[in-house]
């Protein structure tokens, strides 16, 4: 696993965790940004159309540095009830950790629901650590709106994905979504 490979997709398991919701009927990713770290990691992440009713998450992540435990990763969530980027800090969040502990736990038990999206290797039975420098791409990743907790209500969302070194450098990913009860565009 890979700095922003899981960075970018552990905080989309813990949404993904298995609490179907029968209410929720659309989840669109707006767009992906980079607002720190760019020495770290340089992501070329972009938000595209698959289709009319569908948006996915296409690029590449170049990891500039090996990762491993000297690293604390966590993930803060924040909602927009109007959609008018005033947003709130949420409860639903992943403490921060060391980084091989949020690839090897977390991350290995969900990793079936980005099979064939990404170049990522999986996390077997085996220990994870350090996670090697590199590029690594992701391909048509979607949402399914079936998969995410009931307590998540409609709205605007940004992810704040984080990863803090102990020297005090720092990577700061943010993903914005669209949660919906009505499908449209």
């Amino acid at each position: 696993m890979h700095l922003f490979s899981l960075s970018f997709l552990i905080p989309m398991v813990v949404l993904l965790e298995g609490i179907h919701s029968l209410d929720i009927a659309d989840v669109s990713i707006q767009r992906v940004e980079q607002t720190a770290g760019y020495d770290l990691v340089k992501s070329a992440l972009r938000v595209t159309k698959f289709n009319r009713t569908c948006a996915v998450v296409n690029g590449t992540l170049d990891y500039l540095v090996d990762l491993d435990n000297s690293f604390s990763f966590q993930v803060k969530s924040a909602y927009s009830r109007l959609g008018n980027n005033q947003f709130n800090e949420y409860p639903l969040k992943i403490a921060e950790k060391p980084f091989c502990w949020a690839v090897n736990d977390t991350f290995r038990e969900h990793q079936d629901l980005f099979e064939q999206t990404t170049n990522f290797p999986r996390v077997g039975k085996d220990w994870v650590c350090p996670v090697p420098a590199g590029q690594y791409w992701i391909k048509h990743f979607t949402f399914k709106p079936d998969t995410l907790p009931q307590v998540i209500p409609e709205g605007y969302w940004r992810l704040t994905l984080l990863l803090v070194g102990k020297d005090g450098r720092q990577v700061e990913l943010q993903i914005f979504m669209k949660v919906s009860k009505e499908s449209y565009w």
